[in-house]
């Protein structure tokens, strides 16, 4: 409890000038997953790349606006087949019964490697009211689709620095909420992880946000809607969090 109370001083510390949010009916109406919920409104091109959008959605919209046309039935299914079959070709994202099967079925998961692990005095260095985790805590868990998903961008991206930066951030309907971010530099106080299997599947973590994060299982998934990056089976979350699998509340 004392340590629960120690990590979430130290959030509070860090996150001092931002509005902290309690969950409200409003908020959880507000909760969504999209580009806001993972804290960048506008995004850049590189960010984009975090998720994918399927074009299911407005294909759903214009079957159900134009339903009381007999001759809309043929059109939808030829819309529906032909982005099935393109998802098929390019390989990724896969096909909707694939996607319903991946789903379903338990993701390959590995325990990441610990590239680099911040000192007392990187951390004191940035100002940080936070301490060294111990090396028996740096436990990160990565599946074997977001690595080979990390492997994609940084091939596509022709860069072998890309990362996926996983940071805690107060706000969303449960009070803290996930962000996730592609970058290229690092910082003195973050913890650095890798896959075991690919190398240049990296994760980082800010020596603020490991604490609420440790033990965590960083996965890539396919949806109706698209396919992104989330935080999933967090041990610090209480319960499963909001279903949009950003937002959180912290177990005390």
């Amino acid at each position: 409890m004392s340590n629960s109370k120690n990590v979430l001083a130290a959030f509070f510390n860090h996150h001092a000038m931002r509005p902290f949010f309690f969950p409200t009916q409003t908020s959880q109406t507000l909760c969504r997953r999209s580009v806001l919920a993972l804290g960048d409104a506008s995004p850049s091109p590189r960010q984009r790349l975090l998720f994918t959008s399927r074009p299911l959605c407005a294909t759903i919209t214009t079957s159900t606006s134009s339903s009381s046309s007999s001759s809309s039935m043929p059109s939808t299914s030829s819309t529906l087949s032909s982005s099935s079959a393109s998802s098929s070709s390019s390989g990724y994202p896969p096909p909707l019964n694939s996607s319903f099967d991946d789903r379903m079925r338990r993701p390959s998961v590995q325990v990441a490697q610990v590239v680099r692990a911040p000192t007392q005095d990187d951390i004191n260095k940035m100002e940080l009211d936070a301490e060294v985790v111990p090396r028996s805590e740096l436990r990160l868990l990565v599946t074997d689709r977001a690595a080979e998903q990390l492997r994609r961008i940084s091939t596509r991206e022709n860069d072998l620095n890309v990362a996926l930066r996983v940071s805690v951030d107060s706000g969303g309907c449960h009070g803290y909420q996930y962000k996730l971010e592609l970058i290229s530099e690092r910082q003195s106080d973050d913890y650095v992880f890798s896959h075991p299997s690919l190398s240049s599947a990296i994760v980082v973590v800010d020596a603020v946000s490991f604490p609420l994060l440790k033990g965590s299982t960083v996965d890539y998934v396919t949806e109706l809607i698209g396919s992104t990056f989330r935080v999933s089976e967090n041990p610090q979350a209480k319960n499963s969090g909001c279903g949009c699998g950003v937002s959180w509340e912290l177990k005390l």
